[in-house]
C-alpha cells in the first residue's frame, strides 16, 4: 500500500501537540530532564540507533515523491522514529509537514526528526539566498553584517523545515592551495573567531533554537583541518604540534560553543598526531572541558574511513566502535541502518560498548530536539513564507558584497571610473566571469544557483552607462577552467514577448506536451530537487520554454549552444524553427557537476560541452528560441551519487572554439579601460578543488598576457576564494579588486565600487603570496621563520592579511586602551576597552578597519611577531571622526599553554600596535598608529 503523506490545507501548527502526543510535560513534570529521561527509559535499541542515524531524504521520500518508502527505510526498526533527515530542501512546507506528520504517527515514541541542511553562504538548496562565500564575508571585517546574514540564512532555512545547518566552517585557512579555503573566514584565530561567533548567533537567533526563524548551528571541521599537508583535503595535518592546534586552530571553535549559540559539532577528515580526529582523544577532551552539551556527528563517510582510508579499524564493527567509544554519535552516510544496527547490538552482547553510553548519547540529541522546539510544534508554521524571507533579504545579499570587495591597488586613482567625463568612450569587459554568474562551492550544480534576483558583472556596468555616451563591448576570452565548459544563460539574454529577464515556460502534467498546468516567465536553469514544479501531480512532465535569444556578443564568436540535463530526460532546442541540438534520453544525465580530475581536462580540454552543437553567435543578431524538455525522472536516487530529480540547464559556451584570446583582442584594442574578470570557478576552487599552484588557469594566463600587452589600463577583478599569486599582474594593472565569490548580487556590487557608488573598504582574510614556494605566508609567523631570506624569490608576501585600500583618506588619532575599571593593569579575568578617534579626511564617504596587534614579547613559548587582538569596522561621512571601541576578552584572546601545558595567561607587559595591516613593514612602523603597553598583574 502506498503511503501518501503530502499535506496541502489542514493548518498543523494549531494541531502539533495533539498530533504527535507529546508535550514537555511528562507525568505532570515539566522538567527537561524529566522528560527526556522517560522518553529514555522507553527506547529499545533500535530505538537508540535510529536517533544516532542520518536518513538520506529519498530513501523515504521515494521515486514518486509521496513518502511511499517509508515502511521499506524502517523495516529493521518498526516503531521506531526517524532521528534525522538530510538532502531535502522543501519549499512547499506541505511536503516538510506531512512527513514529519508520517514519522511522528507512525513511531511509538512520537520523537520529531531533525532536519539537516548545508548553509554555508545560502540555504544548501540552492534556490534562496546567495550571499559571498564566508572567505568573503569575512573581508568585510563587519562582524555585525555577518551576523545579520547568519540571522537571514537561519530564517530561510528553518521556513523549509530545517532545524540543523552545518555551519559555520571554522578551519583556518593555512594553505591557500586547500580548495576549502573560501568555506573559511581566513588566516587568523581571532578574526575566525569574531565572525565565527556573530554568524553562529545570527543562524541561531543567540541560541533561540525554538523560534520558528531559528536552527541549531553545526560547527565543523573539528579540527585543525585548514591546514592539510600540500593543501590536500583531507590530508594529515601539516602544523608544528598539538600546542597549536589548542592555542589557535581550537579558540574558534571554543568561542563559538561560549557565545555563537552552537548546538553540534562535526569532526574532520583528517588527522592530528597520527589519531584521526574522528577519534581523536584530545579534541573529544577539549568539548568536554568547554562543557559543550551538544550532539557529535561524523562528516560524510568519515566514520568509514576509520576503516578504509586511516586503516585503524579491522572492520566496520570496529569502526563503529571506535567512534562510540571515543564519544562520536550521529553517523552520516558511513554504513546502512541495518550494518549500524546490527553491529551495535553486537557490541552491546560482547561488552565492547555499553548501553549506557549508547543513551547518553541519545540524551544528547534528544536535549536539541527539545530545546529547539520539536516536543512543542514539530510543523511549520502556516503564516511563514519561504519565497517572501527570500524577497526581503535581496537588498542584504548587495550590501554583502559591496562590503566584502577589496581594493589592492589604485595607481593613478583609475577607480572610481567616470562615465560623466569625456575620456571614457570605451570599456572592454574581458574574461571568463563578465558574464556568468560565479557562486563557488556548495552553490547546486555548477556554482551558478540560484539564477533569480541575480545580476552578472556586463548587467551592473550597463546599469551605470545606460543613457551615456560610454559603449560597453565584452568578450569571454577564455573558459573558467581548462576545458568547454557549460555556462548556464543568464537571464538578462532572454526575453518573451518584449520582456526581459526570462522564457515563456509552460509546464504540463504528462511527458507529451498534452495538458498545460503552469505557465510563468523564467529561466531554465534549475532543479526541482525531490518533488515535481509547483502544482504539477508529479515527476513524470514535460515543458517547454520559448521567447528571444540575444547573445549580445561584439565580434563573431564561433562557439557553443546546448542543454544540460538530469537522468531520465531528453530535450530539444530549435533555433529560428530548426532543430539546434537533441539530447537523447539518458540514465545520468549530462549536467557537468563536479570538480574534474586533472586527466579529465587534459583529455577534453578541446571537445564541445556535453549536450551541445556548435553555433556562430553575431552582433547585433537576436533569434527565436524554443527548448523542449520531457522527463521520467521516477528512480531511486542514492547518497552521494544523486539527490535530485528532474534538472534543466540552458547554457553557452562564448569562448571562441577557434581564436579565443585573439577575438578578445579584437574587442578590447581601442577601449580605453579594460576590465579583465579571471580567477577561480566551481571547478577550480572547491571541495576536490586543491591546487599545487596559484597562478590563473593556462588559458586565463594567455588572455591576461594579451590584454596587458595592449599597454591600456587594466582594471583587475579577481574571482575565486583563494589568493593568486600573479605578481606580474599586480604589478601592471591599474587597478585590482578582490571580489572572491560574491553572491547572487556579485555582478551589481562589483559594478557599484568600479563606479564609485560605493566605496571599497574590505580587508583581506588571507595573505597573498608572490609565489606557492613562500608558504606558508600567514602574517602572525615567528621570528625565526623569517630569519633568512630566499635566494630565488621574494621572501614576503604580495599583500598581507589586513590590506586594503579606499578611494578616500582617514587619518586616526587618540589611541588608548584600559580595562573597562580603568587600569593600565589587568588580570585574566579583566575586559580591555581600546578606542580610537578616526577621521575621514577625504571627499566621499567610507569605512576604515582599526586594527589592534599584540607584538612579540618575552616569554617562555616563542610568539609570533604579531597577533591581531581586536579590530572595529567604522563608516565615516568625508570630514566626520567617530571613536572606533574594541574589547579584547583577555581570558579567552591573550592565554596560553605554558611549558607544561597548563592554561595562562603570563605576567609581565604587552604592548597593544594599532597597525594598517599584518604585513612585515608595519611592525617596523608600529609608532605611526601609536602603542599602547599594558602590564598582566
Amino acid at each position: 500500500m502506498r503511503l501518501f503523506y503530502i499535506l496541502t490545507t489542514l493548518p498543523l501548527r494549531a494541531f502539533a501537540i495533539a498530533r504527535h502526543g507529546l508535550s514537555r510535560t511528562v507525568g505532570g513534570v515539566a522538567e527537561k530532564d524529566a522528560f527526556i529521561n522517560d522518553l529514555i527509559s522507553q527506547m529499545e535499541v533500535s530505538d537508540l540507533v535510529q536517533q544516532l542515524h542520518l536518513t538520506f531524504a529519498d530513501n523515504i521520500i521515494g521515486p514518486a515523491s509521496d513518502n511511499s518508502l517509508y515502511d521499506y527505510e524502517m523495516r529493521f526498526a518498526p516503531g521506531a522514529a526517524i532521528g534525522h533527515m538530510h538532502d531535502w530542501y522543501p519549499l512547499n512546507k506541505s511536503y516538510y509537514n506531512g512527513l514529519q506528520q508520517l514519522n511522528i504517527d507512525r513511531s511509538k515514541l512520537k520523537i520529531p526528526f531533525l532536519h539537516w541542511a548545508e548553509c554555508l553562504h545560502g540555504v544548501g538548496g540552492f534556490n534562496q539566498s546567495m550571499f559571498p562565500q564566508a572567505l568573503g564575508l569575512a573581508a568585510s571585517w563587519d562582524a555585525d553584517l555577518v551576523g545579520r546574514v547568519g540571522r537571514a540564512i537561519g530564517a530561510e532555512a528553518r521556513s523549509i523545515g530545517i532545524h540543523a545547518c552545518l555551519a559555520p566552517v571554522l578551519d583556518l585557512c593555512k594553505d591557500p592551495r586547500w580548495g576549502r579555503c573560501q568555506e573559511n573566514w581566513g588566516e587568523d584565530k581571532v578574526l575566525t573567531s569574531h565572525m565565527g561567533i556573530a554568524f553562529s548567533a545570527g543562524l541561531s537567533k543567540n541560541g533561540s533554537w525554538a523560534e520558528q526563524d531559528a536552527i541549531v548551528p553545526v560547527m565543523k571541521h573539528f579540527a585543525a583541518h585548514g591546514a592539510p599537508q600540500g593543501g590536500s583535503n583531507g590530508a594529515p595535518y601539516m602544523g608544528h604540534g598539538n600546542r597549536e592546534v589548542l592555542e589557535e586552530h581550537l579558540l574558534p571553535f571554543k568561542s563559538v560553543v561560549d557565545k555563537g549559540g552552537v548546538g553540534g559539532v562535526m569532526m574532520a577528515y583528517h588527522e592530528l598526531d597520527d589519531v584521526p580526529s574522528h577519534v581523536n582523544p584530545m579534541l573529544y577532551a577539549q568539548l568536554k572541558e568547554w562543557g559543550f552539551d551538544g550532539f557529535v556527528i561524523a562528516d560524510d563517510t568519515g566514520m568509514k574511513q576509520l576503516q578504509v582510508g586511516h586503516k585503524v579499524a579491522a572492520s566496520s564493527a570496529d569502526a563503529i566502535a571506535q567512534w562510540y567509544n571515543a564519544g562520536g554519535m550521529v553517523q552520516y552516510y558511513d554504513y546502512p541502518f541495518d550494518m549500524l544496527l546490527n553491529a551495535t547490538i553486537g557490541l552491546l552482547a560482547n561488552g565492547t560498548v555499553e548501553e549506557n553510553l549508547l543513551r547518553s548519547k541519545v540524551r544528547k540529541i534528544l536535549g536539541v530536539k527539545y530545546d529547539a522546539g520539536l516536543f512543542d510544534d514539530p510543523y511549520i508554521a502556516d503564516s511563514i513564507d519561504p519565497y517572501q524571507l527570500v524577497t526581503d533579504h535581496i537588498p542584504l545579499t548587495l550590501e554583502a558584497v559591496q562590503k566584502s570587495i577589496v581594493l589592492l591597488e589604485n595607481r593613478n586613482s583609475t577607480l572610481p571610473l567616470d562615465v560623466d567625463g569625456k575620456s571614457l568612450k570605451k570599456i572592454a569587459l574581458i574574461g571568463p566571469f563578465g558574464d556568468i554568474l560565479n557562486y563557488g562551492d556548495y552553490s547546486g550544480t555548477y556554482g551558478m544557483y540560484p539564477v533569480a534576483n541575480s545580476s552578472t558583472l556586463r548587467e551592473g556596468i550597463l546599469n551605470y552607462i545606460d543613457g551615456s555616451d560610454t559603449k560597453l563591448v565584452s568578450s569571454m576570452g577564455a573558459n573558467t577552467w581548462l576545458y568547454n565548459a557549460q555556462y548556464p544563460i543568464p537571464g538578462n539574454h532572454l526575453a518573451s514577448n518584449g520582456t526581459s529577464g526570462g522564457l515563456l515556460a509552460n509546464y504540463f502534467a504528462d511527458t507529451n506536451f498534452s495538458e498545460p498546468l503552469v505557465q510563468k516567465m523564467e529561466t531554465p536553469v534549475g532543479t526541482w530537487g525531490l518533488y515535481p514544479p509547483p502544482n504539477l501531480p508529479s515527476n513524470n512532465f514535460s515543458a517547454t520554454w520559448e521567447g528571444e535569444l540575444d547573445a549580445a556578443v561584439d565580434c563573431e564568436v564561433q562557439g557553443w549552444l546546448g542543454v544540460a540535463v538530469g537522468a531520465n530526460t531528453t530535450a530539444k532546442i530549435y533555433i529560428d524553427n530548426k532543430l539546434h541540438v537533441e539530447v537523447a534520453l539518458t540514465t545520468a544525465g549530462n549536467i557537468m557537476s563536479n570538480i574534474p580530475e586533472r586527466a579529465y581536462s587534459v583529455v577534453n580540454s578541446t571537445l564541445p560541452p556535453p549536450g551541445s552543437a556548435p553555433f556562430t553567435f553575431l552582433p547585433g543578431l537576436k533569434h527565436h528560441i524554443r527548448l523542449e524538455y520531457q522527463t521520467w525522472s521516477l528512480y531511486q536516487k542514492i547518497e552521494n551519487l544523486g539527490s535530485l530529480n528532474a534538472q534543466v540547464l540552458l547554457f553557452w559556451n562564448l569562448v571562441d572554439r577557434q581564436a579565443a584570446v585573439e577575438k578578445s583582442l579584437e574587442v578590447a584594442k581601442d577601449a580605453d579601460v579594460i576590465i579583465l574578470a579571471v580567477g577561480g570557478a566551481w571547478n577550480s576552487d572547491g571541495e576536490s578543488g586543491d591546487r599545487g599552484t596559484l597562478g590563473l588557469s593556462s588559458n586565463q594566463t594567455a588572455l591576461a598576457d594579451a590584454m596587458f600587452a595592449l599597454k591600456r589600463p587594466v582594471v583587475l577583478v579577481l574571482h575565486g576564494a583563494r589568493p593568486f599569486a600573479i605578481p606580474e599582474y599586480y604589478s601592471q594593472a591599474a587597478a585590482v579588486l578582490d571580489a572572491n565569490f560574491p553572491g547572487q548580487q556579485g555582478g551589481q556590487g562589483i559594478a557599484d565600487v568600479l563606479f564609485g557608488k560605493v566605496n571599497p573598504g574590505g580587508r583581506l582574510p588571507v595573505s597573498v603570496p608572490v609565489h606557492e614556494g613562500q608558504l606558508p605566508v600567514y602574517y602572525n609567523y615567528k621570528q625565526t621563520a623569517r630569519k633568512k631570506w630566499y635566494v630565488d624569490i621574494e621572501s614576503l608576501p604580495q599583500y598581507s592579511f589586513g590590506h586594503g585600500l579606499s578611494y578616500t583618506t582617514f587619518s586616526v588619532s587618540k589611541y588608548r586602551g584600559s580595562t573597562l575599571r580603568g587600569s593600565q593593569n589587568f588580570t585574566a579575568s579583566d575586559t580591555i576597552v581600546f578606542e580610537a578617534e578616526v577621521a575621514n579626511t577625504g571627499s566621499r564617504f567610507g569605512s576604515f578597519v582599526v586594527q589592534i596587534y599584540l607584538l612579540q614579547r618575552v616569554s617562555q613559548i616563542t610568539q609570533p611577531l604579531k597577533q591581531l587582538v581586536a579590530f572595529q569596522r567604522v563608516y565615516v561621512e568625508p570630514g566626520q571622526t567617530v571613536t572606533a571601541r574594541m574589547e579584547l576578552e583577555v581570558e579567552r584572546y591573550l592565554r596560553m599553554l605554558d611549558r607544561t601545558y597548563e592554561w595562562v595567561v603570563e605576567k609581565g607587559d604587552y604592548v597593544f600596535a594599532m597597525l594598517d595591516n599584518g604585513a612585515w613593514d608595519a611592525l617596523w612602523n608600529a609608532d605611526v598608529g601609536g602603542n599602547v603597553t599594558m602590564t598582566c598583574v
